[in-house]
């Protein structure tokens, strides 16, 4: 039966009481659900990895409480846990065969011979390398996906409560890396196994979790899907980082029943839908606020309209399902660029043209100006 996973105001302080004291992880509160594959997402020194280790009692938090289920295991030992973990560097022992390897933590708790052999065998096959199984060779003699299936089979053998994977795909080529998310989703929905997978690729993240939580500086910024993180995103952090978003400074011009218009710095008008808004409050006219717009919430066009500002095609790249024009336009006294996803190309329009890109205020939304794009 697999197990819910619990932080209840988790605190994490490196060298806590000195100069140097880094607080990693700050207040995390919340609840991976049975059988959940859940990922912890966000850039180097967000807390991710050091939420990962306090799971498995490799760090000792600093306040809080971690339970397993209806178990408080905040102060038992790893050993105790029953966690399965798989490492960046896959961890292998290179003096024992893959069946050895595999076998070990069976042999460590002194499982008879032909039970080790049944669940080895068992397991091999579950992660597709039932052939590998026969021929026994040494890690070393694997490829990188296949070495790192060794390592997710060696963490699953003897059933573990909880499953942590610590950004197990970063030694993988691109290729290789899309293949193994899919395999990986695969074994864990096939085990049921309480799974946190831990990365940095927001790629990566979206395509394998059930839900994902952005941290920044040791805060939680949201836990959602990957449809509501890409689409309903609470700040512009989180905007930003799953996915990309192009921000523009603007001020509230019209509020009511039905929606919102924004003006933005070069007079272009733009209208919303109330829905659309992030903010934690009714925006009021005269507000200032970002109005965030992914690259296939703008369109690229010759004539100029109310909700358009002018700008120059520097790049038209060709991505096969879409076309990637960057336009650099003027505002806010200095120039940006602008990222444009359209389903083709736009006929009339090449390199070094002069054009207008059109917000889709439909799509596009409003956030409060406060903390980082």
């Amino acid at each position: 039966m697999s197990l819910s996973l619990t932080y209840e105001g988790v605190d994490k302080i490196f060298d806590k009481g000195s100069k140097h004291a880094v607080h990693a992880l700050k207040e995390v509160s919340f609840t991976i659900n049975p059988g959940e594959l859940f990922c912890l997402l966000g850039p180097s020194g967000c807390g991710k990895t050091t939420l990962l280790r306090s799971t498995a009692g490799l760090e000792t938090i600093t306040g809080g409480r971690i339970f397993y289920g209806d178990n408080d295991v905040t102060t038992i030992p790893p050993f105790r846990r029953n966690i399965g973990m798989v490492f960046q560097s896959f961890a292998l022992y290179p003096h024992m065969n893959v069946y050895e390897n595999v076998a070990y933590g069976l042999r460590v708790r002194k499982l008879p011979d032909a039970q080790v052999k049944e669940k080895v065998t068992s397991i091999m096959e579950l992660v597709g390398l039932g052939d590998v199984l026969k021929r026994n060779p040494s890690p070393t003699a694997l490829s990188g996906g296949q070495q790192q299936r060794v390592a997710i089979a060696r963490a699953l053998v003897y059933d573990p409560d909880i499953l942590l994977l610590d950004e197990p795909l970063a030694n993988l080529d691109a290729k290789l890396r899309r293949y193994m998310r899919a395999e990986i989703r695969r074994i864990q929905k096939a085990t049921n196994i309480t799974t946190i997978f831990v990365t940095h690729d927001q790629e990566e993240a979206m395509a394998v979790g059930d839900r994902l939580a952005v941290l920044r500086d040791g805060i939680v910024e949201q836990i959602g899907t990957s449809d509501e993180l890409y689409n309903k995103p609470r700040n512009p952090f989180v905007a930003n980082f799953i996915g990309k978003m192009n921000f523009f400074n603007a001020s509230i011009t019209g509020a009511g029943e039905e929606g919102y218009q924004v003006r933005l710095s070069d007079g272009a008008f733009i209208q919303l839908p109330k829905g659309n808004s992030r903010l934690d409050h009714d925006a009021q006219v005269g507000e200032e606020v970002l109005l965030g717009a992914r690259p296939e919430h703008l369109a690229v066009g010759l004539a100029k309209t109310a909700n358009s500002m002018t700008g120059r095609v520097t790049i038209i790249q060709h991505l096969g399902h879409i076309v990637r024009y960057e336009v650099k336009v003027a505002l806010e006294a200095s120039e940006r660029t602008l990222e444009v996803d359209m389903d083709g190309l736009v006929a009339g329009i090449a390199e070094k043209d002069e054009v207008q890109v059109s917000v889709i205020g439909s799509k596009a939304a409003i956030y409060t100006r406060k903390g980082e794009r």
